[in-house]
C-alpha cells in the first residue's frame, strides 16, 4: 500500500488556541512510529479570503492563539508542504459547542475506572458532538524528602516550596476517538456518554487524578469521518496509522488532486469540565504492595565522628547524585544524623515528571 501521504490533525477552535498537528502516513513494518510535517505555511481562510496564519510549534505543530471566529462565516484549512504542494479543508460552517452538563465517574464490577459525560442542547442544533482529554496525576517519590543540602549545609525543606521533590505530576491526554450523536433522537440529549476509564490498579489514581474534558460540536460530515475512522483506529490501534480501508475527509491536495489526504477540519466554539478524583473517592479501593526499595537501599550520614562530619558530608552530597531526605530515626535520643539516597529514588523528577503543581491541580 501507498504511504507517505499528508495527515491532519486537529481542529479549528473559536474562544480558544487552534492546535494543527501534520504528520506523514508510514506502512505497518515502518520502524518509524510518526513522521511529522516540518516547515509547512499553515492558516486558516474565511469565505471572505480572510487569513488567520499558524505558527509551527515544531514536532509537526501548528498553533494559532485565541481567536473569535464569526458564526456568520465559514472556514478553511489551507496548508503549503516545503514539496510545493497545496492543501485546502472545504469550507464548513462555524458552530457553536453547547456546555458539558456533567462528568462523573462509575466503578464496574471488575473494579474498572470509568468516566461520563452528559449534555444538551436545548435549541435541538448541535446532534454531533467530539470529546478529548487531558489527564493529569499525583505520584510520589520512593522517599519522600523533608530535608535539602543547600549552602554546604542540611536545611529544612519549607512548606510548599519550589525545591521540594518528594511530590510530582505527570500528564497525558486521550488517544481514543470519542463521539457521539442525537440525530436519532427527539431532543438534543447525550447521557452516559463513556469518555475513557482507568484500571483501578492504574498508578494514575493512587492520589489525586485530574480529567479535563473538551467538548466539540461536529457537523454530520464530521461526524461521519469520525465514524469511519474511529471503526478502522479500533482494528489496528492508533490514529492515523495505515489503514485498512480508506477514510476520506475533507481535505484535499489542490495541486496533485489524486493524493490522499487524511483528517477532517471542523470548526466550532469548544466547552470544558474538570473533574478532581481523588483515592478515597473510589469504592473499591486498589491497596498497592509496600513500595519496593531494594533498589533504592538508604546510607546514614551520621554526626559523629565530628571531627570528619564535614568531609563525610561534602563527598556524600555535593556533586548532587545522592540527595538527602530525613534524619534517622532513633526514638528516646537525640537525632544521630540524616537518610540519604541515590538521586532516582529521591526526586520525583526522575520518573518523567515536574514537581511544579499546575494552576488547575487541587492542592495535596
Amino acid at each position: 500500500m501507498a504511504t507517505n501521504f499528508l495527515a491532519v490533525d486537529g481542529p479549528v477552535v473559536s474562544g480558544d488556541s487552534t492546535i494543527i498537528t501534520l504528520s506523514r502516513t508510514t506502512s505497518l513494518s515502518d520502524a518509524t512510529q510518526q513522521k511529522v510535517e516540518l516547515k509547512a505555511i499553515v492558516s486558516v481562510e474565511n469565505d471572505q479570503g480572510l487569513l488567520y496564519p499558524l505558527t509551527e510549534k515544531g514536532n509537526g505543530v501548528y498553533t494559532l492563539g485565541v481567536t473569535n471566529f464569526s458564526t456568520a462565516r465559514q472556514y478553511r484549512l489551507d496548508i503549503k508542504t516545503t514539496d510545493g504542494k497545496v492543501y485546502q479543508s472545504d469550507f464548513v460552517p462555524m458552530k457553536v459547542t453547547p456546555p458539558i452538563d456533567s462528568l462523573y465517574f462509575n466503578q464496574t464490577s471488575d473494579k474498572t475506572v470509568l468516566f461520563y459525560a452528559n449534555t444538551h442542547d436545548p435549541t435541538n442544533s448541535t446532534r454531533y458532538y467530539r470529546w478529548d482529554y487531558k489527564e493529569t496525576w499525583l505520584y510520589m517519590a520512593i522517599f519522600p524528602s523533608y530535608y535539602e543540602y543547600s549552602g554546604g549545609a542540611i536545611i529544612p525543606i519549607p512548606l510548599n516550596s519550589p525545591t521540594q521533590v518528594s511530590n510530582c505530576y505527570q500528564f497525558d491526554s486521550s488517544n481514543q476517538i470519542i463521539i457521539g450523536s442525537s440525530a436519532k433522537l427527539s431532543q438534543d440529549i447525550i447521557t452516559g456518554q463513556q469518555i475513557g476509564g482507568l484500571a483501578y490498579t492504574s498508578p494514575k489514581i493512587l492520589y489525586i487524578y485530574v480529567m479535563q474534558l473538551r467538548q466539540y460540536a461536529l457537523t454530520q460530515d464530521g461526524f461521519n469521518y469520525y465514524q469511519n475512522l474511529k471503526t478502522n483506529t479500533e482494528q489496528l490501534g492508533t490514529l492515523f496509522d495505515a489503514q485498512p480501508s480508506t477514510t476520506m475527509g475533507n481535505i484535499h491536495c489542490i495541486t496533485s488532486p489524486t493524493d490522499l489526504v487524511l483528517g477532517f477540519v471542523s470548526v466550532s466554539t469548544a466547552t470544558s469540565k474538570q473533574y478532581n478524583l481523588h483515592y478515597n473517592d473510589i469504592p473499591l479501593r486498589y491497596m498497592p504492595p509496600a513500595t519496593d526499595t531494594s533498589t533504592c537501599v538508604p546510607y546514614q550520614l551520621l554526626f559523629a565522628p565530628a571531627a570528619t562530619y564535614n568531609t563525610r558530608l561534602i563527598k556524600a552530597l555535593s556533586t548532587g547524585d545522592s540527595l538527602v531526605y530525613n534524619t534517622i530515626y532513633d526514638p528516646g535520643s537525640a537525632i544521630p544524623g540524616y537518610n540519604y539516597a541515590p538521586k532516582r529514588c529521591v526526586d520525583c523528577r526522575a520518573q518523567g515528571g515536574t514537581n511544579i503543581r499546575p494552576s488547575y491541580f487541587p492542592a495535596n
